[in-house]
């Protein structure tokens, strides 16, 4: 008995470490956020940017303490919409960890870390789509009701025990799930279309930077800064995919999550590069240009699409999803140039477009041995499947466009009205670096020449 109380107390402290590690490895992903934006917008709103990445981190930290964890997770006397349980203890989240009793080991603390850097993450996807005309009152004002409550429902609704559409929910009659569950693995839709949803509606609340179409509706280009800084931040955001992937998994010591944590591993890498081949290709195909921008987006867009089904899906799946992530990103494009909204970072596309298309595409290739749903629903390439799967990921999708969409619009709405969302004209021409973050982020003078 006492060895089997080693082991699993070992196997406990490994899985702490297991998911720190992961958590770090998506809290890098900040670093990659805030370089790929930096080198998207105009050098003139570098620190503006910089700024609204780096509070984000911030925000998220205090909110997703207070209120945002205990939405998502609540106890085991929730609804399924949000957790409201009385238990109390994963609102500003506290464990009487000194006690003999406790044999987590850390685990608990180890999960709200993990978790904080999801709700992190998601928020930063929102800076994107508001960047160069946001004003950062407004932004900190969105970005507190998005980390607090916001995200926090869409968590619970879809990865908490007792949430409505959660394949982890085993409750049965009226606490069952819907259709068994919708597999979103690691948050194609939780994170990925949440952050893009929320972007899509702040940039049509917003409006256009100024110069952006021309008289006649045109788009005029407004390229970023720094394409170094573009690539630098892809290649970030991908490393720390495979702890957004992978950590998802949990755990690792038990064979068969460690199994899962290697899958995922193969899976991850081949969504990200067949996306950024699609798209490169798509790209030059329409504008005769090989251009960067369209490898380091494509990479993020096969990388958001392959999310939701990385541990579902075959090698071969996972290709396919990534090379139809190219055509999900480049139609949200031609989507805002339609509907004239100015996504600077092309939010919506990367995170929106081929986020909903990861959460459709597990309903067409999760394989019947990998599936988690609770009716044992598979993808409908499979023989003998069943059209639950396939309806409980387009249900989902349409709930969380709801919900994340009117929040959303309400909120940047409200601001709009007030008139707290967008700078002045003459601060957005001259650039808010200089405008209100006491000059420019890179000394460009030319030193007097010596006598």
């Amino acid at each position: 008995m006492a060895l089997a109380d080693d082991v699993a107390s070992l196997a406990a402290k490994g899985d702490t470490f297991f998911l720190v590690w992961a958590g770090c490895l998506v809290f890098f992903m900040q670093c990659g956020f805030a370089m790929l934006e930096a080198g998207t917008v105009r050098a003139k709103n570098t620190k503006n940017i910089l700024i609204k990445n780096l509070l984000d981190a911030c925000i998220g930290g205090i909110m997703w303490y207070l209120v945002g964890f205990g939405i998502a997770f609540g106890d085991d006397t929730d609804n399924g919409f949000l957790g409201s349980g009385t238990g109390g203890k994963a609102y500003a989240i506290h464990i009487e960890d000194w006690r003999s009793s406790y044999t987590a080991e850390g685990t608990d603390w180890a999960f709200w870390f993990f978790q904080f850097t999801f709700a992190a993450a998601t928020a930063t996807i929102i800076s994107g789509g508001v960047a160069e005309r946001c004003t950062l009152t407004g932004y900190v004002i969105y970005s507190i009701a998005f980390t607090s409550f916001i995200y926090p429902v869409v968590v619970h609704m879809v990865w908490d025990s007792e949430g409505y559409f959660s394949a982890f929910n085993s409750g049965t009659g009226a606490a069952a799930p819907v259709l068994g569950g919708v597999m979103d693995f690691a948050g194609s839709g939780v994170v990925h279309m949440t952050g893009g949803i929320a972007a899509l509606a702040g940039a049509a609340m917003l409006g256009p930077r100024i110069g952006r179409f021309d008289a006649d509706g045109k788009m005029l280009p407004m390229p970023g800064h720094s394409a170094v800084l573009q690539v630098l931040g892809a290649f970030i955001l991908w490393l720390g995919w495979y702890g957004f992937n992978g950590g998802s998994t949990l755990s690792v010591f038990t064979s068969a999550y460690s199994r899962d944590l290697a899958r995922v591993c193969v899976t991850t890498t081949l969504g990200a590069a067949s996306g950024a081949l699609s798209s490169f290709a798509l790209v030059h195909f329409t504008s005769h240009i090989w251009d960067v921008t369209a490898v380091g987006n494509g990479v993020l867009a096969g990388l958001v699409s392959i999310t939701a089904g990385c541990v579902v899906v075959d090698p071969w799946a996972a290709i396919v999803i990534g090379v139809v992530a190219g055509f999900a990103y480049l139609g949200g494009v031609q989507l805002e140039r339609l509907l004239k909204i100015d996504d600077p970072l092309d939010a919506f596309p990367v995170h929106g477009a081929a986020g909903a298309w990861g959460v459709f595409a597990v309903g067409m290739f999760c394989r019947p041995e990998y599936s988690y749903n609770g009716l044992g629903s598979h993808g409908f390439v499979y023989p003998g499947a069943q059209p639950d799967l396939l309806g409980i990921q387009i249900v989902t999708f349409l709930i969380i466009t709801i919900w994340v969409g009117v929040c959303s619009t309400v909120i940047f709405g409200s601001l709009r009205l007030a008139g707290i969302l967008r700078v002045p004209a003459e601060v957005e021409e001259a650039g808010m670096d200089v405008s209100k973050h006491g000059g420019e982020a890179y000394d460009l003078s030319v030193p007097p020449a010596k006598a």
